[in-house]
C-alpha cells in the first residue's frame, strides 16, 4: 500500500496490506512512550500495592517493545525489510517511517493463557506492541510500499536523495 491510499477491506480471503504513515522519529518515540506508560500503570494498578515504578516500566517495555527478528538488505537506491508478521493480529498493523527509522506496531495476535483462575499481570496482553528498526541509510519516508507476502510482512523503501547543495560540497571537498 502507498502511503495516502486508504486502506482496503479483504475481498474473499485477500489480506488487508499494512497502513503506512510518515512519523517524525520524535513523534514516534513519543507514542511508543506513552503506550509504555499506559502499561506501566496497568501493571501498577493490577498489583494492588507498593511503589515498584521502575520495574512497572521495564515490565511494560518487556511487553510492548519486541525483539522480533528483522531481516534488511540493500539494493541499488531501495533498502527492503522483511519480519514475521504472525505476531501481529491481521489487519492492524501500522509502520511508522521517518528518514532513519521504522517503527512497524500493531495489536498482538491472542496467545493462550494459562488455565488458572488468576491472571497476573505480568500474564496480561498488551493493547499493542512495537518493533523498532533503526535503518543504515536514510529514506525517503513518502516513497514507501509494504505487503504481506504469506506470514511475512516486507517493506520496500526508496533512498532518500542527496541534497543538490550537500552534493555540490561534497564534489568540491
Amino acid at each position: 500500500m502507498k502511503l495516502g491510499e486508504s486502506e482496503r477491506h479483504s475481498i474473499a480471503g485477500e489480506r488487508p496490506n499494512p497502513n503506512i504513515v510518515a512519523v517524525n522519529a520524535d513523534e514516534q518515540e513519543r507514542r511508543i512512550h506513552e503506550a509504555i506508560a499506559r502499561r506501566a500503570y496497568e501493571i501498577f494498578k493490577n498489583r494492588g500495592s507498593g511503589a515498584h515504578e521502575q520495574e512497572d516500566w521495564r515490565q511494560a517495555e518487556s511487553t510492548i517493545l519486541q525483539p522480533f527478528c528483522v531481516g534488511r538488505m540493500t539494493v541499488d537506491d531501495s533498502l527492503w525489510v522483511s519480519m514475521d508478521a504472525a505476531h501481529f493480529l491481521e489487519g492492524t498493523i501500522n509502520i511508522w517511517v521517518a528518514p532513519q527509522r521504522v517503527t512497524i506496531c500493531g495489536k498482538p495476535r491472542l496467545r493462550r493463557q494459562p488455565a488458572t483462575p488468576a491472571v497476573s499481570s505480568s500474564q496480561m496482553q498488551p493493547e499493542i506492541m512495537f518493533r523498532e528498526v533503526r535503518l543504515p541509510v536514510e529514506v525517503d519516508p513518502l516513497k514507501v510500499t509494504a505487503k504481506l507476502n504469506g506470514r511475512f510482512l516486507e517493506i520496500f523503501l526508496t533512498k532518500a536523495r542527496a541534497k543538490p547543495e550537500l552534493a555540490v560540497k561534497a564534489a568540491a571537498a
